[in-house]
């Protein structure tokens, strides 16, 4: 009916809106900003709709899903591979692939799905993504939930990467080895399973919990895999020296900052991040380090579930002295 409906539009010269969510097919692309095809999935009929941003710089969706798959019990999950990546329109031109293009995308998304008002939860590099686009279009979001997030200054991610260094070395001489092979690589599968199994065991603060992971970023088209080292690195050196902390202090939606408490990133960007919104806490996971939904499931789900429905956790610490009570 809806397409019939369209279709009558068109003739008539007006301008035919995109079907809601819950019209769409479960999988397929849309165009973002400038046309660029962005391959998504929806999962769930839940009544509210959440967008989940996935981490990278230049991953894809199989990065975070289905790790967060338990969401989709009483939500309506979109999920896309953002622009560069995964199954979307590969791009090497570094013009096209800046922080503020992912943004625009992101708008492109939810004027395609006529959502007015969605939550948003990313992790790592989606949690800035999530945040940049709160601050430029704050009366769509209606709430966000940021995991694992990454720290809100550039001075504080380069702290975290030289405690990384420190905690494994090795591990981190070995990644940066296998990144560079990547665009290269006959078989980037390969070389991306190899990458991303030291990536991932140094993130967890128990490493034989790497088991328990669901996520495959690797199941993507070989030249996605080779694409991912420039994405990345455009990405996020179209953030130069940033600082999001003017943009968090703006931002008047309830945020949850959630972390494993064994992170080590934890001390240094997530409290200053969580600290720096006014209607935002923080919710550190037991016996967790990056990947908190993973190696304490049971701890993560029941209090990230209430608040997405509109509850704090009740172990969620207010930052600072902005954080409403």
């Amino acid at each position: 009916m809806f397409h019939r409906i369209q279709s009558v539009l068109a003739v008539l010269g007006v301008l035919a809106l995109s079907p809601p969510v819950g019209a769409q097919p479960a999988e397929g692309y849309v165009s973002g900003a400038d046309g660029v095809r962005l391959y998504y999935r929806v999962i769930g009929h839940g009544g509210d709709t959440a967008i989940v941003l996935h981490g990278g710089p230049g991953l894809s969706m199989g990065v975070t899903w289905p790790d967060l798959e338990p969401l989709a019990d009483r939500l309506t999950i979109v999920l896309y591979d953002q622009r560069g990546a995964g199954r979307s329109q590969l791009l090497k031109d570094s013009t096209r692939l800046r922080a503020a293009d992912h943004v625009r995308d992101l708008e492109a998304l939810r004027q395609h799905f006529r959502l007015t008002r969605m939550t948003l939860i990313g992790q790592s590099w989606g949690a800035g993504l999530a945040i940049l686009y709160a601050g430029e279009h704050p009366e769509h979001v209606k709430r966000m939930l940021l995991v694992g997030p990454m720290p809100p200054t550039a001075a504080l991610y380069a702290l975290r990467i030289r405690k990384l260094a420190e905690r494994d070395s090795a591990s981190g001489k070995m990644v940066a080895e296998l990144i560079g092979e990547l665009p290269w690589a006959v078989d980037p599968a390969q070389i991306c399973r190899r990458l991303f199994t030291v990536y991932f065991t140094a993130y967890f603060a128990d490493r034989a919990s790497a088991a328990h992971m669901r996520a495959d970023p690797c199941d993507v088209p070989p030249d996605a895999l080779r694409n991912f080292p420039f994405v990345s690195d455009v990405t996020m050196r179209s953030l130069g020296g940033w600082d999001f902390t003017p943009v968090l202090r703006r931002l008047q939606m309830p945020v949850l900052v959630v972390d494993g408490a064994q992170s080590f990133a934890t001390a240094d960007g997530m409290h200053a991040l969580a600290g720096a919104l006014p209607n935002g806490r923080l919710l550190l996971i037991p016996e967790a380090g990056h990947y908190p939904q993973i190696e304490q499931p049971g701890r993560f789900f029941p209090p990230v579930e209430a608040f997405l429905h509109g509850v704090w956790p009740v172990d969620a610490t207010v930052e600072g002295h902005r954080g409403n009570e």
